[in-house]
């Protein structure tokens, strides 16, 4: 491995553990360590199994279970959860769970995805070592810091119904619902299309207004989850300048489906006919966004 990776891997772990210890003020089990703990165990089993299968696109079956798994550790952690606590392990219950069941079920007994099967090409006889920190470990540490606001919010929130911020938690929470809503709507029409045998491009529903629905929703789903802990803003339970940095949770989410997942599914589909008028009238992903 070249010095440079090891430099970014050495910044991004060190970037972990010090959201985990809310800059390292806070290094007892009582944080955020457990789910860190747990996000690297659980990701180097999957290595493990991938590695003894030659199959590392099982990584992304286990994608959402990280953080199911991750939100209820948070939950047994927590001294005092609210209703807003149970609300938010409930939603990504329902996220990861469906998520990782459906990639389970589309994938099971299929060969290796195209994309990780270009990189074993790529990688050669570096194949392990190299998917074990690129893939593996890297997917790990942005599961874990997408789920590090969800995981602070459930711990440390001080929600009551009735109180003066609840309409605004109520919003934020309904942001996540739409979201919910066109990941699972789209990926149901994304699954119809392709079971009618036609081979063209899905063109009908939600995907009439954005290319890719699914991943408009769980763009939606983050930013409610984060938006749902404003109110930590107001209270003692965390400090706010550290819970303000935490909107790397969305955006970091954000980033990797625009920049990373996104690119990637559309070179793929650039073999449909009528892919350059579809691009023409439908934005990539936000609705209101320019074609």
């Amino acid at each position: 491995m070249d010095k440079k990776r090891i430099v970014i891997y050495s910044i991004l772990f060190f970037a972990t553990l010090a959201i985990a210890t809310q800059g390292f003020t806070n290094l007892g089990l009582d944080g955020l360590l457990i789910p860190l703990i747990f996000t690297f165990a659980y990701f180097i089993v999957i290595f493990i199994i991938a590695t003894v299968i030659k199959n590392n696109s099982i990584v992304d079956i286990g994608w959402g279970m990280g953080f199911v798994v991750g939100s209820w550790l948070t939950l047994s952690i927590t001294e005092n959860p609210t209703v807003l606590s149970y609300a938010i392990v409930g939603l990504i219950s329902v996220w990861g769970l469906r998520l990782s069941l459906r990639l389970l079920k589309r994938n099971y007994g299929k060969p290796e995805d195209f994309r990780y099967a270009q990189w074993r090409k790529e990688w050669g006889d570096n194949v392990v070592v190299i998917a074990f920190f690129r893939v593996f470990m890297v997917q790990g540490i942005i599961n874990f810091i997408v789920g590090s606001a969800s995981y602070t919010v459930i711990k440390y929130n001080e929600f009551s119904i009735g109180s003066n911020h609840q309409y605004f938690v109520y919003a934020a929470l309904l942001i996540s619902l739409v979201g919910l809503f066109f990941e699972i709507v789209g990926d149901e029409q994304l699954r119809q299309h392709i079971a009618e045998g036609s081979h063209t491009l899905l063109q009908s529903g939600l995907w009439s207004i954005t290319r890719h629905p699914n991943y408009f929703g769980e763009i939606l789903i983050w930013i409610g989850l984060y938006a749902s802990g404003a109110t930590l803003f107001f209270t003692n339970s965390v400090n706010p300048l550290y819970y303000l940095l935490l909107i790397i949770s969305p955006v970091l989410m954000t980033t990797v489906l625009m920049k990373v997942s996104t690119p990637l599914l559309e070179k793929n589909m650039q073999k449909y006919s009528g892919w350059e008028e579809y691009t023409k009238k439908v934005p990539m992903i936000f609705p209101w966004a320019k074609k």
